[in-house]
């Protein structure tokens, strides 16, 4: 996309033209997270992501670009008011550069073709499509490459979806890659993670097996924390193999109960309370190598902990100063932590002849309460206003939809890696899923709180003899998606003025933008051998509440180019040139104009017979519908491959670059920004 933005930044060096790319190239990049935004819920600053090419003059302000803009090389004049602008510029650096756009019926269109500096051997070929509109977001692309020489084979399938019925994700990946390691060894692992509004619980394993385990001491715990009516109860076993220089801590019963009051007791005096050991079953044997064996078995009851717990909180709580809380309310908190219920956590760890197995299990209840002191407590500390009252207020209420709808989330796993001397293997499989995810949303509903946008998703990569291919697709439903992005983004230039307060250019333009309505947004673009072409397009209900800021004097209708050879002529065709008689003016009529400098060629209505070029919007609407279509399609994704052809200026095919969804609408806003942006104050 770089060599692209470049070559179209090399059409002309004249302060004019380079002025008017200037803010094409700002709009470009500038409008190209319009779509996020709205998606995850708030705006984003797109500022600092708005700098232009090293070979784009940039500017502070729209103002002082549209200082330096130059006049227009022609003018043609018509009989009825109208006018034509012509700008040429040197384009022989870009293979094709198309840009269009007709007012009456609200369309922006722009296609580019350019050779890729530098093109990348490995890469094949890139290809991508993406649509925003009034119902959502859906994108589609694939990539092929040459095969990594350290990657010996990859599979990736990771798919999900979120809708009115479910919420679920499913991920597979498994390879091989090039290692160079001294050592060997093999992890396995799997388990299964639950929870509730106000429960969780989760269970699995680990087993490492390798040469970095060798000489390792053998060690074997089983421990279970039980939560009772005065304390907690921690019940061991252990075996291990001492050295020499710890079995002194071991050798007898009392001995062994000393150390283990030390370890246990140091907890319970941090968290005001006490402690209590006693040893059920012990046998120690000394060793003729210096080792020794201890196998015991041992109960630590805690007491007096959550009391000492909650005063610890309480005082702590009360006397930051950060926090903007009553005594009260801090040991209401305080409370809610020791109200939690471990209801079981056992752990087992056993190393021994090169290999370490770990086991675990864990049930975790009465969170909940804990849950929204949590808010109460960063609603207390937030004294800079990050949290507005309704995000904490809807916040508290989806905990309480999910309690009221007992909804439940899962997700499992498998997974396991292999290194060896010479490469490095590795299988996972996630799984996740929700439970009474209908009900869920119901009880959002009935709260006054929207429901999570419907999204889907597919990415899949996999190698095959010397390529590596790689595809995806995703959709965004949610009404107005469209309008939600444009407010969105003007809220980000609202946002990142330097000052409080927009120039009144900057604002009319900013609530023009909003108030235009965008309809849809779509981006097709492609890279394959060296040439990288990208087309985009847009549609606005009503494109005037632009075209009205663009000039006080003048009434813009519709844009278009033209290459012939090494020049690219843009024309901007105007119906009302500020109230001159266009039938009979001359050239001295019309230098009051900004349009109309001392090199500028006037041609007299009536007099010239040049064959300009039209706005060609029959191509613009097929292009957008085009895309939608296709997007549409449940089977785009088999279709579409990373082998479409990129070729000249006639080729429809969906190939495109791998820089994404986001500098495609950012092409398509541009286009009408730059337009509008080329005026005086």
């Amino acid at each position: 996309m770089s060599s692209v933005l470049k070559s179209i930044a090399n059409l002309r060096s004249t302060d004019g033209f380079r002025a008017f790319l200037a803010v094409f190239m700002v709009a470009v990049v500038g409008v190209a997270t319009i779509g996020l935004p709205a998606i995850v819920g708030g705006p984003t600053t797109t500022v600092e992501a708005a700098e232009p090419s090293p070979e784009v003059k940039s500017y502070d302000s729209v103002a002082q670009a549209e200082s330096q803009l130059g006049p227009a090389d022609d003018v043609y004049l018509g009989e009825n008011g109208s006018a034509v602008l012509q700008y040429d510029s040197d384009s022989a650096d870009v293979n094709k550069f198309d840009m269009g756009m007709d007012v009456s019926e609200g369309l922006v269109h722009l296609l580019v073709v350019d050779d890729v500096e530098n093109p990348s051997e490995e890469l094949e070929s890139m290809n991508a499509s993406a649509v925003l509109d009034q119902q959502g977001l859906s994108g589609s692309g694939s990539m092929v490459m040459e095969r990594p020489d350290d990657l010996t084979d990859l599979s990736v399938d990771v798919s999900g979806e979120v809708s009115e019925d479910t919420n679920e994700f499913d991920a597979d990946l498994s390879g091989t890659f090039d290692s160079e390691s001294m050592t060997t060894g093999t992890v396995t692992t799997s388990g299964e993670f639950s929870a509730t509004a106000d429960r969780l619980e989760t269970s699995g394993d680990v087993s490492v097996e390798g040469d970095s385990m060798s000489g390792t001491q053998d060690v074997y715990v089983n421990a279970a924390l039980t939560e009772t009516k005065d304390g907690y109860t921690v019940d061991v076993t252990q075996e291990q193999t001492l050295s020499q220089y710890t079995a002194g801590q071991w050798e007898t019963r009392d001995r062994a109960k000393q150390t283990l009051q030390g370890q246990y007791g140091m907890v319970a005096t941090a968290l005001g309370g006490t402690s209590e050991i006693e040893i059920t079953s012990y046998d120690f044997q000394e060793g003729s190598n210096g080792q020794s064996q201890l196998d015991i078995e041992y109960t630590v009851t805690y007491t007096g902990i959550d009391s000492g717990l909650e005063e610890q909180l309480t005082e702590q709580l009360t006397t930051d100063q950060s926090n903007d809380l009553t005594r009260s309310e801090a040991e209401t908190i305080a409370t809610s932590v020791t109200d939690v219920e471990l209801e079981n956590i056992e752990f087992m760890l056993d190393v021994s002849d090169g290999s370490a197995d770990a086991e675990w299990d864990i049930e975790i209840a009465n969170y909940d309460e804990l849950t929204f002191a949590m808010f109460d407590l960063m609603e207390a500390a937030d004294t800079s206003g990050q949290f507005s009252e309704e995000q904490l207020e809807n916040a508290r209420a989806s905990i309480e939809a999910q309690q009221a709808a007992n909804l439940g989330t899962t997700v499992t796993w498998d997974g396991s890696l292999e290194q060896s001397t010479s490469d490095v293997t590795f299988d996972l499989t996630v799984t996740g899923d929700t439970q009474n995810w209908d009900a869920y949303l119901d009880e959002l509903e009935s709260r006054g709180i929207e429901s999570p946008n419907d999204v889907t998703f597919d990415l899949t990569a996999e190698t095959s003899g010397d390529e590596l291919s790689m595809s995806g697709e995703f959709e965004v439903e949610a009404e107005d998606l469209a309008g939600q992005a444009i407010n969105s983004w003007t809220e980000s230039i609202q946002n990142s003025q330097p000052s409080p307060t927009m120039s009144p250019e900057t604002e009319e333009f900013v609530s023009a933008l909003d108030e235009s309505n965008l309809e849809v947004a779509s981006i097709d673009a492609g890279l394959k051998d060296g040439t990288v072409r990208v087309e985009a397009g847009a549609e606005f209900e009503n494109m005037s509440k632009l075209t009205d800021t663009v000039t006080d004097s003048m009434s813009i209708s519709g844009v278009t180019t033209e290459q012939n050879g090494e020049t690219t002529s843009l024309y901007v065709y105007v119906d009302d040139m500020g109230g001159i008689d266009t039938a009979s003016a001359t050239k001295a009529d019309l230098e009051h104009l900004d349009v109309v400098g001392a090199t500028t060629t006037v041609h007299q209505a009536g007099q010239w017979d040049a064959d300009l070029p039209q706005t060609d919007t029959e191509t613009m609407s097929e292009f957008l519908e085009t895309q939608r279509n296709k997007l549409s399609s449940d089977e785009t994704a088999d279709n579409e491959t990373a082998n479409n052809e990129t070729t000249d200026e006639t080729d429809d095919s969906d190939s495109t670059p791998g820089f994404g969804f986001g500098a495609g609408l950012a092409s398509v806003a541009g286009l009408l920004t730059a337009l509008l942006l080329r005026r005086r104050p």
